[in-house]
């Protein structure tokens, strides 16, 4: 939902043009590691009790918002909305999911410690989720970089 609105935010040419250009550089030396830990960087901060969901939110907001800069400076794409290039890619969709895990998990964290949960039990099931996101993260960033 955050991705949607921040996709149909309206952005000046001038704010457009700064999303992309930022966006162009971060693609020219692009490898599959610095966008598996780009990804990394936004999808583990998800697991933080609390601020993680809200972390998510903000991170799929931002996206959305940069998707919609790309959609709006290339006329090839004006036919398609932001969210159905997103949902498009093999690795949008693997990045949803792996976000949705962590963003999850930090929410369910919260209510865990209320109710006192085992530790152990928490900190399995953690570092489990933890470990599929890791592993989504890596295949998604190798896809990414075979369509950039």
């Amino acid at each position: 939902m955050s991705f949607q609105i921040g996709s149909t935010t309206e952005l000046s040419r001038e704010d457009a043009l700064e999303l992309f250009a930022d966006f162009v550089t971060a693609i020219e030396n692009a490898d599959s590691m610095s966008i598996f830990l780009n990804n990394l960087s936004i999808g583990l901060p998800n697991f933080i009790p609390g601020v993680g969901p809200i972390w998510g939110i903000y991170s799929g907001w931002s996206t959305g918002v940069a998707l919609s800069a790309i959609v709006y400076l290339t006329p090839e794409l004006s036919d398609f909305q932001p969210l159905d290039i997103f949902y498009a890619t093999p690795f949008g969709f693997i990045e949803l999911i792996a976000y949705s895990i962590g963003m999850s998990r930090g929410a369910f964290l919260i209510f865990s410690f209320v109710k006192r949960h085992s530790i152990n039990s928490i900190l399995k099931w953690t570092l489990v989720e933890i470990g599929i996101v890791v592993a989504l993260l890596g295949i998604g960033g190798a896809v990414e970089i075979l369509m950039i």
